[in-house]
């Protein structure tokens, strides 16, 4: 089994256009270990979150190889890469995207119920989760009810529940003010610190510092970023 939770090698993705090819990714190439934290800066429309996407198993890429956890992404059926979104990866986005109708504690529960989690254990994790990220007194509270900092929450103890190696985070604090962001730049930390591997696309430079790893990417290329 690979040591690697991801190994990128020479990634390109090219998207079609009638004007002629936009190529996003050109040679991309990394890895991550077990723990690793990789914050990923770099201008708008310069390929950060379609990177993003090839790791999550959203896309695939044109060329080059990407493995997740030892399985190459391009020899999966749609099936299995589902199954490694949900079980594998863990995701954060900068609009939350919680289900409205759904509580908070329904929010968390619900990748679990997808994932086969037997009801007694997902609503103990659920718990658990909730706590972990300062909600327990609102688990019953509808996304409505939540200031955004609160939804970001749920959002990343809903990204945690089937125990992820790899957390991918896009913008995770642009939607929020500067206070409520270190707050959950601070939460960021320390699951990282429990075990996860994050990978972090964002402009905000105080949170890029934070990561073990700054990367910067440039016209479909990425780099270590000087330090």
């Amino acid at each position: 089994m690979s040591e690697w939770i991801v190994e990128a090698r020479d990634l390109r993705k090219v998207f079609p256009m009638p004007a002629g090819d936009v190529v996003a990714l050109d040679g991309v190439s990394l890895q991550l270990s077990p723990g690793d934290y990789c914050s990923i800066q770099g201008p708008s429309g310069c390929g950060k979150s379609t990177l993003l996407h090839l790791l999550g198993c959203v896309e695939t890429p044109s060329a080059g190889s990407l493995a997740i956890a030892g399985s190459d992404v391009a020899a999966l059926g749609d099936r299995e890469r589902s199954r490694i979104r949900l079980t594998r990866l863990g995701f954060v986005f900068q609009r939350f995207f919680l289900l409205p109708m759904l509580t908070a504690f329904e929010n968390v529960e619900l990748p679990q119920s997808e994932a086969g989690v037997v009801r007694e254990q997902r609503r103990e994790r659920t718990r658990e989760l909730l706590e972990y990220v300062g909600l327990g007194a609102r688990m019953d509270h509808r996304p409505s009810q939540l200031s955004g900092g609160e939804m970001q929450r749920v959002a990343i103890a809903r990204a945690l529940a089937n125990k992820p190696s790899l957390l991918l985070a896009d913008e995770p604090t642009g939607e929020l003010d500067e206070s409520t962001g270190n707050a959950i730049a601070d939460l960021l930390d320390q699951v990282n610190a429990d075990g996860t591997a994050m990978v972090v696309v964002t402009h905000n430079p105080t949170l890029a510092e934070r990561a073990g790893r700054h990367l910067m990417m440039r016209n479909g290329k990425l780099e270590e970023a000087a330090r």
